[in-house]
């Protein structure tokens, strides 16, 4: 089987796409990752209601430790939900939640991508920036895919 390259995050958007056969809708897409491999991946509706944030993490989390050989996560947050300058980026909180249950796992999240459809449609390209705060470059760590 000849192995997949993920450099971008771009790269790893059209992965997602082509894992899912789908272009997900106000969903939560984690990929599992031990060391430069990937490992499952999980697309979940986002929650529907403030106030589920935490119970909603356990949830995801209970999924994503099903994969025993996981040591870190990327995810994607697919929203048509606007995010205004200077407020909270859509589902924050909900990514706080899990980033702490995770912890608990010793799962890391390596890195997150907002997808913010343009005009309400996915079919149009995607305005596409980070999600956690880090002081690097947005390139990522190359990952093999089998």
């Amino acid at each position: 089987m000849e192995k997949l390259t993920i450099k971008t995050p771009s790269d790893v958007l059209s992965f997602i796409g082509h894992t899912l056969g789908f272009w997900p809708k106000e969903s939560l897409v984690c990929i599992t990752l031990n060391e430069n491999s990937i490992g499952a991946t999980l697309r979940i509706d986002l929650p529907g209601q403030p106030g589920q944030e935490l119970s909603y993490a356990r949830t995801v989390g209970h999924y994503l430790t099903s994969d025993s050989t996981a040591t870190s996560v990327l995810f994607a947050v697919y929203t048509s939900e606007p995010c205004h300058h200077g407020a909270a980026k859509p589902y924050a909180a909900t990514i706080a939640a899990l980033t702490g249950v995770l912890a608990e796992q010793g799962i890391t999240i390596r890195d997150g991508l907002p997808y913010t459809p343009r005009n309400g449609t996915a079919a149009l390209p995607a305005q596409v920036g980070p999600l956690l705060r880090r002081p690097r470059a947005r390139r990522l760590t190359t990952l093999q895919a089998l």
